[in-house]
């Protein structure tokens, strides 16, 4: 889920907001002013209910937001880096350029996150008590805080993938087994199961009359199962990627143009023709860099004749390029990461070839096909 809005970097790591983090905080805000606050001070003025409760549900975010911070430093730390975080309706992720690639990695990085928020908790239960006999209203801020970050602790714990706790489980099961697709079937059904659990549970509870509350576990539980077998289709993909390398399957035929060339000839007389979605600029002999259809697309389609390849093209030291043993695994994490759809492959600084995300597709579906077929056969 990409982020809508952009708030700034931290650590160098970019932090966004889903338009549906603001769904929860109005919820929250609402919830916290006229309902919590009131219950702890009944002679509170709406106004001061209401800025504590936005002021909680900023706090809470923050909260959420030090719990991915915890994750990605860690991350960083064992060299993944971590383009962004994204906050959102349920809380929040981590977006890494790469998975871990050893079970210790990966427990030290899910355990993070909960011990972050264990942490905070301690912390805001410390300043509960201290304000406890001075001010009422103001304890009850921090009551509140130290509540829902240890809730935010012991549920990311659960062992079901990909809570934080799912991930712990892999690592443990991955470190035992030296398998992680198995590692992470487990953990994954264990997560189905607690998602099942939640959607089920909810749903009757919202038919005992407790409603709104029901409703929104058995949403949470739809939003836990759809996660957890989305990050084991992602594991089962990744590692098929991982035993394949780039030169078998790269598009090693391909149309090349000159930088003075216009984006006009370059759309209708090359790449809308072939089919092909970007073309290598040769100048005297040597890559001089990309020309994509998405940086067409960038350009006013009535300046396309009047605009060169050279103006428009990603210049050769700002391509990014992988090596024909390069394994599929670390170009789909270069792909996704750099938001981009094809890589040049160089050979001892040669091109000898391009690799795009529908290489990559065409390959996993004619793997899927053979695997499909094979299994009838035996029936």
């Amino acid at each position: 889920m990409k982020s809508s809005f952009k708030l700034g970097r931290i650590l160098g790591i970019e932090i966004g907001i889903h338009a549906s983090w603001f769904i929860i905080f109005a919820l929250l805000s609402w919830s916290l002013s006229v309902a919590y606050y009131p219950s702890i001070d009944e002679n509170i003025s709406p106004f001061t209910g209401w800025t504590l409760g936005i002021l909680s549900s900023l706090l809470l975010f923050g909260s959420v937001l030090a719990h991915e911070l915890g994750h990605s430093f860690i991350a960083i730390r064992q060299g993944i880096p971590v383009k962004s975080i994204d906050l959102f309706i349920f809380g929040g992720v981590s977006n890494l350029t790469k998975e871990p690639d050893n079970p210790a990695a990966e427990f030290r990085m899910a355990i993070s996150g909960p011990a972050v928020s264990i942490v905070l908790a301690l912390v805001f239960w410390v300043f509960q008590i201290v304000f406890s006999s001075q001010n009422a209203t103001l304890a009850g801020v921090f009551l509140y805080l130290a509540q829902i970050n240890a809730m935010l602790a012991i549920f990311n714990l659960i062992p079901g993938f990909p809570l934080d706790g799912g991930r712990v489980l892999r690592a443990i099961i991955w470190n035992a087994s030296n398998d992680i697709r198995r590692a992470t079937r487990i953990s994954a059904g264990v997560g189905l199961g607690f998602a099942y659990l939640l959607i089920f549970g909810g749903i009757a509870a919202a038919f005992l009359g407790i409603g709104i509350s029901g409703l929104w576990l058995a949403l949470i539980g739809w939003f836990l199962a759809s996660a957890a077998q989305g990050s084991f289709q992602q594991t089962v993909i990744s590692e098929i990627l991982r035993e394949v390398n780039v030169s078998r399957v790269m598009k090693r035929e391909f149309k090349t143009i000159e930088p003075d060339n216009t984006l006009y000839q370059a759309l209708h007389e090359y790449i809308l023709p072939l089919n092909q979605r970007a073309l290598p600029v040769f100048e005297n002999g040597k890559l001089a860099g990309l020309i994509s259809l998405s940086d067409i697309k960038k350009i006013p389609t009535n300046q396309l004749n009047q605009t060169s390849v050279r103006q428009a093209m990603t210049p050769f030291e700002k391509l990014r390029t992988v090596g024909p043993e390069e394994h599929l695994g670390n170009v789909l994490n270069l792909l996704q990461s750099e938001d981009i759809n094809q890589l040049p492959v160089l050979s001892e600084g040669k091109l000898i070839g391009l690799i795009s995300r529908t290489n990559l597709i065409e390959y996993l579906q004619m793997r899927q096909e053979m695997e499909t077929g094979q299994l009838n056969s035996k029936h």
